[in-house]
């Protein structure tokens, strides 16, 4: 059974090392570090395959969380900026994973357990068996007042054995039901984010310059890589309430129900596949 306490969840070092992996049965994924950190090229919450098995597509690459709890910030998320040779090419802001109280594989869902003060907060990632379809779901398990969630997406629209520079796409964001169609330049397959609850707020700015660990370790060229973020949510959670964020290359989703749990009992299979990894960087 995998289940990380502090001793992992709280060290950049250790955290950022370990991966985990979901598939949705027809060569699509979703995968990254414990920590959240992008280390490599292969990290996104969905990878499409465009034309199955094939066609991999990196069209959602992270969401950073921050919350707001008594009046209080806290950031719940960390990224690596590349710097010169003096800044050892690690300029990790902020530290999200001090929050970070455990990560475990419920089945074959990961979990992550954050703690904010008396709050507790839990996130599960999984995706759709036979669909290009992730779904990102936040349950406040505990806590003594509302906690506010803003989470924060980027996207991208590239092969997954490549990077991105920020250029100059002409990007189309639409206003649909619940949430945005997103068009990252022309001829791309649109994906579509969605939120069963909150505000989402359209925003198109590039944030430059996530450093690749590990493809440095592998020899790589290509260290660094751009994305764009595309929208901002915003959530109000009450003690025992879940949201689930969606993000699909559908305009109407399997909708999980009820806030995802349902999708999680009875579909044990939406996650085909789970490892945790060990890599040096």
């Amino acid at each position: 059974m995998i289940d990380f306490g502090r001793e992992v969840c709280g060290r950049l070092a250790i955290a950022s090392h370990r991966e985990w992996l979901v598939t949705n049965g027809i060569g699509g994924f979703a995968m990254g570090t414990i920590a959240g950190v992008l280390t490599r090229r292969y990290h996104g919450l969905l990878v499409a395959a465009l034309q199955p098995p094939l066609g991999r597509t990196l069209l959602l690459t992270k969401i950073d969380e921050t919350v707001e709890y008594l009046g209080h910030y806290c950031p719940l998320y960390v990224n690596r900026w590349f710097g010169d040779e003096d800044d050892a090419k690690r300029l990790e802001e902020p530290h999200g994973h001090y929050h970070l109280e455990r990560f475990r594989l419920e089945g074959t869902t990961p979990h992550w357990t954050y703690a904010i003060a008396d709050a507790v907060l839990e996130k599960r990632v999984w995706m759709e068996q036979g669909d290009n379809t992730t779904y990102i779901q936040y349950t406040l398990i505990r806590a003594s007042a509302p906690l506010k969630l803003y989470p924060k997406a980027f996207i991208n629209y590239r092969d997954y054995h490549q990077t991105t520079i920020a250029s100059d796409w002409e990007t189309d964001v639409d206003i649909v039901a619940s949430g945005l169609c997103i068009t990252a330049k022309e001829g791309a397959t649109p994906l579509y984010l969605f939120s069963e609850r909150g505000e989402i707020y359209p925003q198109e700015e590039w944030y430059e310059d996530f450093f690749l660990a590990v493809e440095e370790y592998r020899g790589q060229r290509d260290v660094v890589e751009d994305h764009l973020h595309i929208a901002d949510f915003s959530i109000t959670l009450q003690p025992g309430e879940s949201v689930t964020l969606v993000a699909s290359t559908k305009p109407n989703p399997r909708p999980a129900s009820p806030s995802a749990t349902a999708g999680l009992t009875f579909r044990p299979a939406s996650c085909a596949l789970m490892r945790i990894m060990s890599t040096k960087a």
